[in-house]
């Protein structure tokens, strides 16, 4: 399942694989627990140990090659600069709230500053570690967040948050201490190890996902092998998800062979939404109006399309819906 290969070997001419694995440095000590690891699927997954100086060059080469690529950056993340495609883009990010202003891993004030990013969703922080001017920043933008308890809730709910998105990053610790033990200086608050998991799984089905980026490990202190361990899983779930997508899209799919045509109306004077849903994967959209006249295809949840049952205007219709009408 999981092979190691040179960088020099990531290349259109290389057998085909479902995922990179690119460990930066240190990171590597994972690659014990990842080889434990195995899938009731046949599917191969590459493996490249390499310096960070190289990953700018790496990446661009599982671009060529069409692959995801799962980075493990150890404590800290890249500099923008190694990863940014220079274009508008989709991105989420799981962190346990806001980040010191000096921080190195600071993306989430980046991306919130960043006018290429498209889109933007921050799931699973806690409120009392969240900066309100970040926050109130993030909304007035029109990004999306998903608090832990939210997420907690209902961790389903974050699929349409993380189905288009393009770049992930995840913040290892956004874990509590107990089951992930990386530092003293660990919160004692946090996602527990399933929930990672199983919210790593879902930015895997993304169709859009191209680089996914895994940091808060500290190398700087001996690594206990329950964190590589979970690190490692984390990967693994992210890959069951890329083999297990089906790629779909309504809007170019025959709407009657492979979705569900279902449209609520919101009253005598009210609007009418149209969602689809899919026979296949059980995946729904929304259809919202944008200036240009037009319906857009906006990733939602079957909680929206109960809530505009029951006669009320789902807050992400209004949200998306804001966004695309100012």
């Amino acid at each position: 399942m999981y092979q190691e290969i040179s960088a020099g070997a990531i290349s259109p001419q290389m057998p085909p694989c479902k995922a990179i694995v690119i460990n930066v440095g240190a990171a590597k000590e994972i690659c014990p627990a990842l080889k434990e690891l195995h899938s009731f699927q046949e599917y191969t997954v590459y493996v490249a140990n390499i310096s960070l100086s190289k990953l700018a060059q790496v990446l661009e080469r599982c671009r060529e090659v069409g692959v995801p690529a799962i980075v493990n950056c150890g404590e800290e993340l890249p500099e923008p600069s190694v990863w940014h495609p220079g274009t508008k883009y989709a991105a989420a990010l799981i962190s346990p709230g806001s980040y010191h202003s000096l921080s190195a891993t600071d993306i989430l004030s980046y991306i919130v500053n960043d006018e290429n990013a498209d889109t933007f969703s921050n799931i699973g922080y806690q409120g009392y570690r969240y900066d309100p001017q970040i926050l109130h920043k993030l909304q007035s933008r029109y990004f999306e967040d998903m608090r832990l308890g939210s997420f907690r809730d209902g961790m389903s709910l974050c699929e349409p948050l993380v189905r288009n998105c393009q770049y992930a990053f995840i913040d290892m610790r956004s874990v509590r201490y107990s089951d992930y033990p990386y530092s003293n200086e660990a919160n004692p608050n946090g996602m527990y190890a399933e929930e990672i998991c199983t919210a790593a799984r879902y930015i895997g089905l993304s169709k859009e996902i191209r680089n996914i980026f895994i940091f808060g490990q500290n190398h700087f202190e001996k690594q206990l092998t329950v964190c590589n361990k979970l690190v490692s899983e984390v990967i693994w779930h992210i890959c069951e998800g890329i083999v297990s997508n089906i790629a779909e899209d309504p809007e170019n799919q025959p709407s009657d062979e492979y979705f569900q045509r279902k449209m609520v109306s919101m009253g005598e004077n009210g609007e009418t939404i149209t969602f689809l849903t899919s026979y296949t994967t059980k995946r729904w959209w929304m259809e919202v109006p944008s200036k240009e006249g037009k319906n857009t295809l906006v990733p939602c949840s079957i909680n929206d399309y109960q809530c505009a049952c029951a006669g009320e205007i789902p807050l992400r219709w209004l949200f998306f819906y804001q966004k695309q009408t100012l």
